[in-house]
């Protein structure tokens, strides 16, 4: 069901746009019956995902990607030692990057800082349309100018765009939702909304989406897992990078060679 849409006085002409497109695809409506769980409104601050709720207040998600927490590590993406990065193993700068499941867009962002080129994948609309609108209001920014433009978004399923795609990057990241890892009230708020949005199961084809990334890369494929939950699809990685509460498996591809010695290559 189309998503009600409402803007506000201040609402950004780049944002406008953002909805517009959104109405073309059917995804929001200008013409919403009763009262509605969850709306996006465009304000003075761009596109805001508003979930209301019977009792309390609502609850609001607009990506910053300038300030917060995405800002703060953006801005140690350079030399803060990322668990990602290092599941990643040694790539050189330049490196071809695959993120099959944008969302927030925090993990894409470092990478991109990183000096990564990155295609980031995401396949629902309103959240392709919230992070789209983040990073052209922090595209002026100078500190994060020269990572978004080695940072470029995709609206689609990730499985449809590489059936029709022959590209192949040099590795693929995969972070399949699951629910909220920490205690910090905004990171809750934000899972909150994100579940509203797309579902308590978004990604059901999360196993089916590992092995179609194992064809598109030549280094590995790194999924990004609850510390405590089973492999994806019950496929054994060839390593596991493990944090305080999140797991990083990392599969290789079959032209990736016997996993002995990507293990070296790997550091």
């Amino acid at each position: 069901m189309p998503i009600p849409f409402r803007a506000t006085p201040g609402c950004p002409a780049s944002s406008r746009r953002l909805g517009a497109a959104l109405l073309e695809q059917g995804a929001i409506t200008t013409a919403p019956s009763g009262e509605p769980e969850l709306e996006l409104v465009c304000g003075p601050e761009g596109l805001t995902l508003v979930a209301h709720q019977a009792s309390g207040s609502a609850l609001a998600l607009n990506i910053d990607l300038v300030g917060g927490a995405r800002g703060y590590r953006h801005a140690r993406a350079g030399h803060a030692r990322e668990d990602l990065v290092r599941a990643l193993g040694r790539l050189p700068r330049g490196s071809r990057i695959l993120d099959a499941s944008a969302g927030l867009g925090r993990d894409a962002l470092v990478l991109a800082a990183r000096g990564f080129e990155v295609v980031a994948i995401e396949r629902n609309p309103v959240l392709a349309a919230l992070l789209c609108d983040a990073m052209e209001r922090a595209s002026g920014h100078p500190a994060l100018g020269a990572s978004l433009d080695r940072l470029s978004l995709v609206q689609a399923d990730v499985r449809d765009w590489l059936s029709g795609n022959d590209r192949i990057f040099d590795a693929a990241m995969f972070d399949p939702m699951f629910p909220p890892r920490r205690k910090d009230a905004e990171v809750k708020k934000e899972m909150r909304v994100l579940h509203r949005l797309l579902g308590a199961n978004p990604d059901p084809d999360a196993p089916e989406t590992l092995l179609m990334l194992l064809e598109h890369v030549r280094r590995c494929v790194v999924v990004k897992r609850p510390l405590h939950a089973p492999a994806l699809g019950g496929r054994p990685p060839a390593r596991s990078l493990r944090g305080r509460s999140t797991r990083f498996d990392v599969y290789l591809p079959a032209r990736a060679g016997d996993q002995s010695s990507a293990r070296a290559g790997a550091g």
